[in-house]
């Protein structure tokens, strides 16, 4: 999958758990009293769901609508996405609304037809959040949900990047969300994937954890707002190239050789060289078995570019199929405040202004990506 100076970003907006993980209460059927998630604070939590709300909507829908107002809300002098055919919408989700999807499935085996609540089917329907936003903000373009496991968000920016290179639309609203519903945390904690320790996480350090590999899970949504190139005078940021693969396997053996291809590819589609980049941003979470490569990898491309700075996100939101969406919304910030923003930690080097930012993702399933945001 690969996308060159792909398309201009004119509005951000996210939402991003609390900074701390919070523990809660495990299901009666779950051989654990508690464990710890990076879940929406109170207040954020408030925000979903706005008096007066009528039709139901599930929560990871809420979550899109408002990571998308908030993206709408930051375009400043840009013109904002506008109702009808010339606004695409693409959002990636791994888990979709997998909750009301459970919930309705549920009541079907255990009451029948009767016992199934239309609005829990209407919710169950993959294309639900793409369809939902369209219907809320009046986006009558191309329409589209990626399921695609870890390259779910990738998949979607990749995609609102050729609708517009086609001139299929004026602008596409891109989005990656993910709610954590109990279910997900259930078959998380049974398959080993999550920790019990709710203690802050370290990435790329060399510090071992006692509970479980440290990582936990998490959600979050994070929306765009994407013009072609040059549609816009002053653009927040341009998102210049998007590459990513998966393997078959599952797991599959992980190399530093093969990682830095990866990045080096993405560097030579985008023509830049790797010291004209001011941060790499990567998406460890304090799991040891793969903070080791991202250090590794960071090790080898400081060895290149000693002015490189490295820095990490996901101790503050946890590990989700779409964590790289909030990641990116990080990257357009950086770029386009030429600072690094306070939610990203610094573990090598010292920034200055930043012009460009290399956002790097491996993962547990096999799937790796590797964006670069410039000014």
């Amino acid at each position: 999958m690969r996308a060159v100076c792909a398309a201009d970003i004119v509005g951000a907006g996210a939402l991003r758990p609390g900074p701390a993980p919070v523990t809660r209460a495990a299901p009666a059927a779950v051989a654990q009293e508690q464990w710890p998630a990076y879940r929406l604070d109170a207040a954020t939590e408030a925000s979903l769901s706005p008096p007066g709300q009528i039709k139901r909507m599930g929560r990871g829908q809420a979550m899109a609508i408002a990571a998308v107002q908030r993206a709408i809300n930051f375009c400043g002098d840009a013109t904002p996405p506008a109702r009808g055919a010339g606004t695409a919408v693409s959002v990636g989700t791994a888990w979709a609304e997998e909750g009301d999807e459970i919930i309705f499935l549920e009541n079907l085996i255990k009451f029948g037809e009767k016992g199934a609540k239309p609005a829990f089917f209407v919710n169950s329907v993959k294309n639900a959040l793409a369809s939902q936003l369209a219907l809320t903000f009046g986006f009558q373009g191309e329409n589209q949900t990626f399921a695609h496991d870890a390259l779910s968000f990738e998949s979607a920016l990749w995609q609102g990047a050729r609708i517009l290179r086609a001139g299929r639309a004026r602008h596409a609203v891109v989005c990656g969300v993910e709610a954590l519903v109990e279910f997900q945390e259930i078959h998380g904690h049974l398959l080993g994937w999550y920790g019990t320790d709710p203690a802050p996480l370290a990435p790329l350090s060399a510090e071992k954890r006692a509970a479980g590999q440290g990582t936990l899970p998490g959600e979050g949504a994070a929306a765009f707002v994407l013009t072609a190139p040059g549609a816009e005078a002053a653009p927040l940021a341009r998102l210049v190239v998007v590459r990513a693969r998966g393997s078959l396997q599952r797991a599959p053996a992980l190399s530093t050789s093969d990682e830095l291809a990866l990045v080096e590819q993405a560097l030579r589609d985008a023509n830049t060289r790797l010291g004209s980049v001011g941060l790499l941003l990567v998406g460890a979470n304090g799991d040891p078995a793969f903070d080791e490569i991202y250090a590794q990898v960071a090790r080898r491309l400081r060895a290149r570019a000693e002015g490189l700075a490295v820095g990490v996100y996901r101790h503050l939101t946890g590990d989700f199929a779409t964590a790289s969406a909030l990641g990116f919304e990080l990257a357009v910030r950086a770029v386009a405040g030429r600072a690094v923003p306070s939610e990203v930690r610094i573990v090598e080097g010292a920034p200055g202004s930043i012009q460009r930012v290399l956002l790097y993702h491996v993962s547990s399933a096999g799937y790796h990506s590797a964006m670069i945001v410039s000014a």
